[in-house]
């Protein structure tokens, strides 16, 4: 009964993730809020008019302004007003910084009751990805065989994970913004920070949850509550704490810098490189790392898109507009949608 209990618990606990992880993207949100009138509104879609067929002049097309691009204000950023109530700050407002977490928590946690629509086909992949990592967990350790120099030079990259260096990384990000008075660098700062302890303590709530052995700990096998439900750690192997801070640090930095490309592929193939480090460096089983790496870049981007004074939702839009042939003196209709 007890090994029937285990196994059970290995099956459900990948849907459970998958379903939180889903859950925190914000499109789904911000899909709920849209409505037939919004779209109309905003410009979105435009209704179809009935060709002029008098010899007068037509008159000069006019465009709503959903359309025409972002005006002069937008393109300069964020105004003082605005950036003063999107995000904490440690100097001015520290006391909102704590509030943010706290409802971020609380988002991140409820986030499963929000998952709607094709999110759900996600849930598959996910979930099989992640059942078979733990399939193929002790069997991949094992692959990896004794190494002391591996072990060692894995341990030193992983380095690069850790609190106190990710931590003063989005600190000193943060000043340069707050000292030269730039909100994008300050905001890019406290945005790192808190996705940083949003990862950390939903990490640390997983693993007092599941309290699954290091690969270390004899025999290898990263057996889930091995002293049943008599000791709790925040020590355990699942999930990877340095993939998700470092995933959701690098997920904040490449949102906060769009058209830097070659910056987003150092910074995500610093994540991955952690990811893996924590693997080679026999700390993590694979599992481990997988599932910590999407709950790092989840709450990076969750944390990103509800706290962000630059993010601007990219909402569905369908555009509707008539055709005419004179040629031919045919009629038709042009549909474009962007989903």
């Amino acid at each position: 009964m007890k090994r029937a209990y285990q196994l059970l618990g290995l099956a459900i606990q990948p849907i459970l993730v998958a379903t939180l992880l889903l859950a925190l993207s914000p499109s789904t949100r911000a899909q709920a809020s849209f409505d037939a009138s919004s779209f109309v509104d905003s410009g979105s879609i435009s209704p179809i008019a009935v060709p002029q067929t008098s010899s007068s002049p037509p008159a000069p097309d006019t465009q709503a302004p959903g359309n025409t691009g972002p005006t002069a204000a937008q393109a300069a950023g964020p105004t003082a007003t605005q950036s003063a109530g999107s995000t904490c700050d440690l100097a001015s407002a520290p006391l909102r910084c704590f509030g943010d977490v706290f409802r971020d928590q609380a988002g991140i946690w409820t986030a499963p009751a929000r998952l709607r629509g094709r999110k759900l086909l996600w849930l598959v992949p996910f979930a099989t990805a992640t059942t078979l990592a733990f399939v193929y967990d002790v069997r991949a350790m094992n692959a990896l065989g004794p190494s002391p120099t591996r072990i060692r030079v894995s341990n030193d990259f992983t380095h690069l994970g850790s609190g106190y260096v990710l931590v003063p990384a989005a600190g000193l990000t943060y000043l340069i913004g707050k000292l030269d008075h730039k909100e994008g660098p300050r905001e890019t700062g406290m945005l790192a920070l808190e996705s940083i302890a949003d990862a950390s303590l939903v990490v640390e709530a997983l693993k007092l949850a599941t309290n699954r052995q290091r690969p270390y700990v004899a025999p290898g096998t990263g057996k889930f509550w091995p002293d049943d439900s008599d000791v709790y750690t925040f020590s355990g192997s699942f999930p990877s704490g340095h993939a998700a801070a470092t995933w959701a640090f690098a997920r904040v930095m490449v949102e906060e810098t769009p058209g830097h490309p070659w910056l987003h592929v150092a910074l995500y193939g610093l994540a991955t490189g952690v990811a893996i480090a924590r693997v080679t460096g026999d700390n993590h089983f694979p599992s481990d790392a997988l599932v910590g790496s999407v709950i790092g870049y989840s709450i990076g981007g969750y944390v990103y898109h509800h706290h962000s004074a630059f993010y601007e939702p990219k909402a569905k839009s369908v555009r509707i507009e008539p055709l005419y042939n004179p040629a031919t003196a045919s009629y038709g209709v042009s549909l474009s949608a962007h989903p």
